[in-house]
């Protein structure tokens, strides 16, 4: 698989290069120290994969990837957790958090090599940090898991409740936070996904939270089996 590195710090370069030196299958054809001069070479030359920074000068990485027609795999190497939901929006296989480990980027190649053999099971996005961002229509709010409670679909956005019982209206899809959350919020119902850490009891059909009551949709009664069996 041929690889390029784009990324404006000399010690990511190193540490990188360094990485796919020590994977077998893998090919650094060229590097990049910012986005603008790597257009070129990925439209006339052949890349399958691409290591891509975020912040930089002159062109920012998220944005150079809404310039390619055809996108090979990418895989963003970033020090900022906050442009992860954007980059999730994009045609993007998996976002390393910096530093990240051999075994971290062993896992996103592996990742990239299962999409491309048509194999890829879908996988739950597990963060490296105890906060999600949350793009509302006016600013970003940085939101612990620990203070998600449950997420309720509505319309073109979704309603992210809190434990002071507030909530946030994001403008995404509950399918999105399905695919993105860690393993423990579970979705319910076609409407529904709650956090485990809050289920108070269940009752035939229905979730008990502190203060709601949430319904068990048919198609995922599974998943509340699964948790009872589970625990």
């Amino acid at each position: 698989m041929k690889c390029i590195v784009i990324d404006d710090e000399p010690i990511a370069h190193t540490i990188i290069e360094d990485y796919i030196a020590n994977i077998e299958g893998l090919e650094l054809i060229k590097s990049f120290y910012n986005a603008v001069d790597a257009i070129t070479f990925v439209n006339t030359n052949p890349v399958d994969l691409i290591f891509l920074d975020i912040n930089m000068p002159k062109l920012q990485g998220l944005d150079f990837v809404k310039t390619l027609h055809k996108p090979p795999a990418i895989v963003i190497t970033s020090a900022y957790a906050e442009f992860a939901l954007e980059s999730f929006e994009l045609p993007i296989n998996d976002y390393l958090l910096k530093p990240f480990t051999f075994q971290r980027f062993l896992k996103a190649y592996t990742k990239v090599l299962s999409f491309r053999s048509g194999v890829h099971k879908q996988e739950v996005y597990e963060p490296t940090s105890n906060t999600i961002f949350l793009k509302g229509d006016k600013e970003i709010h940085q939101v612990k898991y620990t203070n998600i409670v449950y997420l309720e679909s509505y319309g073109g956005y979704v309603k992210v409740f809190l434990q002071n019982e507030s909530y946030l209206l994001i403008h995404q899809t509950l399918q999105y936070f399905e695919t993105n959350l860690p393993t423990h919020f579970i979705r319910i119902h076609r409407s529904f996904i709650v956090n485990k850490d809050f289920i108070k009891s269940i009752s035939g059909n229905r979730i008990i939270l502190k203060n709601k009551k949430l319904a068990i949709g048919l198609k995922y009664k599974d998943n509340v089996n699964f948790l009872i069996k589970g625990s």
